[in-house]
């Protein structure tokens, strides 16, 4: 596992050139937040990463009378979405591991968790100063395996 997510680090830096940046209106009824949508495209599935700071994310779920289940010791919300390029259709049976190491080299390694209300797989992280992030994530659903990565920048 280690070895593999070492890996991450190399390809990051291919996928990363690829990657596209958009701000996109996350829209649920009343509730319009900003947050940074960054997509990468690899093995036929597109991975869409969103970092929201825990204050915005708790924000938002209670708009959308959802439960607040913001994990203690924790700065942003990270949600990754997976899309098949080809039929557009949204891949919700994988799993997917999630390594986010810090400005100093420090990491953090977890296991997304599957969102039916929101079709999307989610962690809490701890992002606590101003750097750069790197979030990288290892999915596998059926016989399709990736790895995808992009920076995050806290100013």
């Amino acid at each position: 596992m280690k070895k593999l997510l070492s890996v991450l680090g190399v390809l990051v830096v291919g996928l990363f050139v690829l990657s596209s940046l958009s701000l996109a209106q996350h829209g649920h009824g009343e509730t319009k937040m900003k947050m940074e949508t960054k997509d990468v495209l690899v093995e036929g599935i597109k991975v869409s990463f969103m970092v929201m700071a825990n204050a915005e994310h708790r924000k938002m779920l209670k708009e959308m009378k959802m439960k607040d289940d913001v994990e203690p010791g924790t700065t942003h919300n990270i949600t990754v979405t997976l899309k098949d390029e080809k039929t557009q259709k949204e891949v919700t049976n994988a799993e997917i591991q999630m390594k986010v190491v810090d400005p100093k080299g420090k990491d953090q390694i977890k296991t997304l968790k599957y969102e039916g209300e929101m079709k999307s797989y989610d962690a809490y992280f701890n992002l606590p100063g101003k750097g750069k992030y790197q979030v990288l994530v290892l999915f596998k659903s059926g016989e399709k395996k990736g790895t995808a990565g992009i920076y995050h920048e806290i100013k």
